[in-house]
């Protein structure tokens, strides 16, 4: 599995999309320990405080999970890219890779908005091509294997639907 996971991860890092590594790079970003707490805060403010409060518990615990994991685990992160970026994110990294934190927050955020958001099913869904552009994001920049942004997804995203079925409960309550 691992060396199935590396050979499709490497290929990824073998690309050269040049002026889309600008692009590329805010998923990956937009999710990240940078930008998330501003992202929930926006959410939280333009779909009102029940839903950032949610919002903030799920990635807080996203967090929790992902964090110890990785420590636990010690996957090394890919090393070294076979093609240039435009940007040099990989350097902003350096703890074990397994699984990416980023692809969590990003399941996390992507499912409590298609069930707490503004939007009824299934335009709700428009919201769910966030998740694999961030796993792609993390893989293209060097920070990821293919397998950590696939847990990290699976992780956020049950986290997101527990909180999201807790909250529903609580509010019909």
């Amino acid at each position: 599995m691992r060396q199935l996971d590396q050979r499709l991860s490497s290929s990824v890092h073998g690309w050269r999309l040049g002026a889309l590594d600008y692009a590329l790079a805010v998923p990956g970003m937009l999710f990240g320990s940078y930008v998330m707490p501003l992202l929930i805060v926006a959410l939280g403010v333009w779909l009102g405080w029940r839903f950032g409060a949610v919002a903030t518990m799920s990635a807080l615990t996203t967090l929790a999970i992902t964090n110890p994991l990785k420590h636990l685990i010690g996957r090394a992160r890919p090393e070294p890219l076979e093609a240039p970026r435009a940007l040099k994110l990989r350097k902003l990294v350096n703890n074990p890779a397994f699984p990416s934190g980023d692809s969590a927050q990003a399941g996390t955020v992507v499912v409590l908005l298609m069930l707490l958001g503004p939007l009824d099913w299934p335009a709700s869904a428009t919201f769910l091509p966030l998740i694999p552009l961030t796993m792609f994001s993390r893989v293209y920049f060097g920070a990821h294997w293919w397998g950590d942004t696939a847990a990290g997804a699976l992780i956020g995203a049950a986290v997101a639907f527990a909180y999201g079925h807790w909250f529903a409960v609580f509010a019909a309550g």
